[in-house]
C-alpha cells in the first residue's frame, strides 16, 4: 500500500486529495485498517499538513488498483482509518470523520484484466486467452 497526500489550503474549506494504492476495504482484518491509518498518517506528515486536522476539509479521493470494486466498502475502511474517534486517538489524520464536509471518490485499474465478469476484484490476476 502507498498513499500520496496534499492539502490545497487555498479553497474553503480546504481540500485534502488522496492518491491511495492498493486500497483496503472494510471487510479486511482489523489490522489491515491500522497498516492503512499508519500509512495515512505518514503521507500526510510527508506532505507537511498539521495533525490531527480539527477543522472541516472537503476529501478528494482516487483509489488506485483497490482491493473491491465497491466504493461504499473502501471509503467505510478509509473512515476508519482517518477517524480520531474510531480505533484508536493515536496516528488519527483527522479528529473525527464528521469533519468531511464534501467527498469525491473514484477507483482506476492500471490492469483490465484485475476484474473478472462481473467487476469483481480477481484473487490472482489471470490475461484471457485472445
Amino acid at each position: 500500500m502507498k498513499t500520496l497526500a496534499h492539502l490545497d489550503r487555498s479553497t474553503h474549506p480546504p481540500t485534502m486529495s488522496l492518491s491511495v494504492f492498493d486500497a483496503p476495504h472494510r471487510r479486511m482484518h482489523i489490522q489491515a485498517i491500522v497498516r492503512y491509518r499508519q500509512e495515512l498518517y505518514e503521507a500526510c506528515e510527508e506532505a507537511g499538513i498539521a495533525l490531527p486536522i480539527d477543522y472541516p476539509i472537503d476529501l478528494s479521493v482516487i483509489y488506485i488498483n483497490p482491493t473491491s470494486p465497491d466504493l461504499g466498502n473502501l471509503y467505510l475502511a478509509l473512515e476508519q482509518a482517518l477517524d480520531g474517534a474510531t480505533l484508536t486517538k493515536r496516528n488519527a489524520v483527522l479528529v473525527d470523520d464528521a469533519l468531511v464536509s464534501k467527498l469525491t471518490q473514484r477507483k482506476m485499474y492500471t490492469d483490465p484484466y484485475r476484474l473478472d465478469e462481473r467487476g469483481r476484484v480477481r484473487k490472482k490476476s489471470k490475461r484471457h486467452a485472445t
